[in-house]
């Protein structure tokens, strides 16, 4: 019996650096002042941690369902359905990698998918990414 490849691992060549986030070439002032107009023209309020960190709350107001199971609405006296809200809570933060900046979008709280779809639109403002 040949014990020869037993305890040895394949290695796998290193192709380089990875990230998750967004990044950009431009200056952090820049980079800043484009995620706050888009946040501003997402309704999203923030509340500043640091220079480049900042806590965000997104109100998202859920249509009501007439009927089924699916009926998260509060119904009012006149018996109309009263659009029901949810919050998104999320921090942004701005990191200096070797050649970029990388821009760190995470979710504290609140629905998976209403994150994403804020997320979507976020991106389609901004305009400082690669």
């Amino acid at each position: 019996m040949d014990n020869q490849g037993v305890g040895m691992r394949q290695q796998f060549p290193v192709e380089g650096k990875w990230s998750l986030g967004l990044q950009s070439r431009a200056q952090p002032r820049e980079i800043m002042t484009d995620v706050l107009k888009a946040l501003q023209e997402l309704n999203v309020c923030w509340k500043k941690i640091g220079p480049y960190n900042m806590k965000c709350i997104w109100t998202v107001v859920i249509p009501g369902h007439q009927g089924g199971m699916v009926n998260d609405s509060v119904h009012s006296d006149d018996n109309e359905v009263v659009p029901k809200s949810t919050v998104v809570k999320f921090e942004l933060q701005l990191y200096k990698t070797e050649e970029k900046y990388l821009l760190d979008i995470q979710r504290l709280e609140g629905p998976q998918f209403a994150f994403l779809d804020l997320c979507a639109s976020f991106l389609e403002r901004l305009h400082v990414l690669e």
